[in-house]
């Protein structure tokens, strides 16, 4: 083997390893909450530490707030 091969193999196996935590530890988190007739949908982005809510009132609007960052 030469020197070559061995970056090659270490750069997919870097590649595959990313690949893998990404499946494994997603981005977003999201929840519902449902209050009387309008709907409520919180999402967290993990890797940036961000929420965005959005309520979708009893006709199907959607008002979408803005992203808040508590830190």
């Amino acid at each position: 083997m030469s020197q070559k091969d061995i970056v090659v193999i270490g750069l997919l196996i870097a590649i595959a390893s990313g690949l893998l935590a990404h499946a494994f530890f997603p981005r977003y988190e999201w929840r519902t909450i449902q209050d009387g007739s309008t709907i409520n949908l919180v999402v967290y982005d993990r890797w940036a530490g961000r929420f965005q809510r959005a309520v979708y009132d009893e006709k199907g609007n959607l008002n979408a707030m803005g992203v808040f960052t508590p830190f």
